[in-house]
């Protein structure tokens, strides 16, 4: 009865009003920072190469560290899973949208992350603080209880079941096996603190990219007919009137629009997070080097994961599946373990990076931390019990706890973009 309850619950709070909410908020934001996204994209890349040649700054983490760390934790199976379920679900033309999505929430990111870098408290920071700092109080709770939630649960949890079914599948490792390593990984990492988490981000997000997406690049390269073809039925089932602007209630406009949102986060108030824990003392400059986030998660991960998918054909059965019978179509016998090496990487990098908006949400709500070290201990044992468990009803919850994350943070966004000049 409860579960049931609950799903019936999100899909009207993460129906068309949600869709409506962050379309119109992306859309507003973008106006509001005058097009930051197109007039300040070329700077935005500069101030990642200006910080890369710097080195290592004291006095905490650097800008693009955090921006590892924040792809990290967004980098996670949605990636790959959310790209499938959002061509199962509103067709080819779903690839089109979920870019176009992000491309205007690099605008939200700009926003959410400039307004939490000139709000924070002694190196914690993210919206709970604008929140607080600008009488909403009890909003900033809501926010704060709701990310611990989704860190247990939506990125701790549910990957950890995702990847131990895949691996069980692909090299018969038993599911206790994945959480043990989970778990053993997650001790090393999250009783480093922030600076071991983007150590390891660090590493883990280049590695990812690379492996991945050069296989992908090489299967596209070595089939250009066939990605031209891709490409033209993704443009043209995008506004088809049947899958796109006539699809809105049920085609590729919804749901490309809302796997995108899911896949980055923008305008979800979580990279604020990190953001705020950087030793950028310019704002505005830290909130250009976070809105490259959605660009290179779903624009340039997800759009190429979706290419070849439209590439292979294979549009069937479930949307865990579909990613690794898509790449075996190009790569027989190894695409299958591409696509299982690739999900390993990213629920090791998402496992590792979401401990620290859970922990920062708990320091929220009790400063003198003495309940980190019980959170984090829990958070490291999670993986176990994700990994043998059941995580239907989790998935459910933690979609409520995003919402109550997600909803406030953007209206907030909008409002206090509105009184404060943040344009650069």
């Amino acid at each position: 009865m409860l579960p049931a309850f609950i799903s019936y619950l999100n899909s009207i709070i993460w129906g068309i009003p949600s869709i409506v909410l962050f379309c119109g908020g992306f859309i507003y934001l973008t106006v509001k920072t005058r097009f930051v996204q197109f007039r300040r994209f070329g700077r935005s890349y500069r101030l990642i190469l200006r910080d890369i040649k710097a080195g290592k700054v004291e006095g905490g983490v650097s800008p693009v560290s955090a921006l590892m760390a924040s792809l990290a934790a967004v980098m996670g199976p949605g990636n790959l899973v959310g790209v499938c379920s959002a061509i199962l679900l509103g067709g080819s033309g779903a690839v089109f949208w979920m870019c176009l999505s992000a491309v205007f929430g690099m605008a939200a990111r700009y926003a959410e992350s400039t307004l939490s870098a000139m709000h924070k408290k002694e190196g914690r920071g993210g919206p709970m603080y604008v929140m607080r700092n600008f009488g909403m109080v009890r909003t900033a709770a809501v926010f704060s209880v709701a990310g611990i939630c989704v860190s247990l649960t939506m990125a701790n949890a549910l990957p950890s079941g995702a990847l131990s079914s895949a691996l069980e599948a692909e090299w018969s490792v038993p599911p206790a096996v994945t959480g043990i390593a989970l778990s053993v990984l997650a001790f090393v990492t999250v009783f480093g603190g922030l600076k071991r988490i983007v150590s390891a981000s660090n590493f883990l997000i280049p590695v990812v990219s690379i492996f991945f997406l050069g296989t992908s690049l090489f299967i596209i390269l070595s089939h250009p007919s066939l990605a031209l073809d891709a490409a033209a039925e993704i443009f043209a089932e995008a506004f088809s009137f049947k899958a796109g602007i006539g699809g809105l209630l049920g085609g590729a406009v919804r749901y490309g629009i809302s796997k995108g949102i899911y896949s980055n986060e923008a305008g979800m108030g979580t990279e604020p997070i990190l953001a705020s824990a950087t030793n950028e003392p310019d704002p505005k400059a830290q909130g250009l080097i976070s809105m490259t986030g959605p660009f290179l998660d779903t624009v340039v991960f997800c759009g190429i994961t979706g290419l070849v998918m439209v590439m292979s054909g294979v549009c069937s059965g479930d949307a865990a599946s579909m990613t690794a019978r898509g790449f075996a179509t190009f790569l027989p016998g190894c695409g299958g373990f591409a696509v299982t090496v690739t999900l390993l990487l990213l629920v090791c990098a998402t496992v590792v990076s979401w401990s620290y908006y859970g922990e920062s949400c708990l320091a929220y709500l009790s400063p003198s931390g003495r309940f980190i070290p019980i959170y984090r201990t829990v958070y490291c044992l999670l993986p176990i019990v994700g990994a043998m468990a059941e995580l239907s009803l989790l998935l459910e919850i933690s979609d409520l706890a995003m919402a109550a994350m997600a909803i406030p943070n953007i209206i907030v966004t909008m409002r206090l973009t509105s009184r404060i000049n943040i344009c650069c």
